[in-house]
């Protein structure tokens, strides 16, 4: 099995298989979506004095190398079909964990690194592919007494000014696909263009 990987071609497909997806994540601004800001997310977690988005750039084009080596190794050498169906494929496994354990692995790394106190007031640190977290104002609130200013309703528009400008609010909430849908777009982009790279149509 190593010896059918193609050490260089994987490096290469890995590569542009990450810069596809990296574009896809954060060009969603430009159809009405939210950008995933995985960069973010990955840098956020070390207490270094920079930008997240150094750090976070290089984990994550690590994390897409070692991904094209895996697959170069275990994957592309019994998967059927084309390069881009098996690359796609693959992807799902990248995916899952996406969704399910990426949240969960940058919560550990942040509470090692930073501490728990830090962590708490720091909200960049999240899991752009999982749920966002629900707009308490988004739920239909019941009418506040004009009479009784105490008990007023702080979702209400007049009070609450998230009500105007969140985008996160009312029915933005409702509408557009889920952050697992996004995030699966963007790793299926990653597997097909992967499979493509790194072995091209005729060889």
């Amino acid at each position: 099995m190593m010896k059918s990987l193609k050490f260089g071609r994987a490096l290469l497909a890995g590569s542009l298989a990450t810069a596809a997806m990296t574009l896809l994540m954060y060009g969603w601004p430009l159809v009405g979506l939210p950008s995933m800001d995985i960069m973010a997310a990955l840098g956020g977690v070390f207490p270094f004095d920079l930008s997240p988005y150094i750090m976070g750039s290089l984990i994550h084009l690590g994390m897409g190398i070692s991904l094209a080596l895996i697959y170069a190794m275990f994957f592309d050498p019994w998967l059927p079909g084309p390069g881009w169906l098996r690359g796609a494929m693959f992807s799902f496994i990248p995916w899952l964990f996406a969704i399910t354990l990426l949240g969960p692995s940058l919560q550990i790394a942040s509470d090692l690194f930073k501490g728990e106190e830090t962590v708490a007031a720091n909200a960049s640190v999240s899991n752009p592919c999982t749920v966002r977290p629900a707009n308490p104002c988004s739920v239909n609130q019941a009418k506040s007494n004009p009479c009784s200013p105490k008990t007023s309703n702080p979702c209400s528009v007049n009070a609450n000014p998230c009500a105007v400008t969140n985008p996160g609010g009312g029915g933005a909430s409702s509408s557009g696909p889920s952050p697992q849908a996004m995030s699966l777009l963007v790793h299926l982009l990653y597997g097909a263009v992967l499979g493509v790279a790194y072995r091209p149509s005729g060889t």
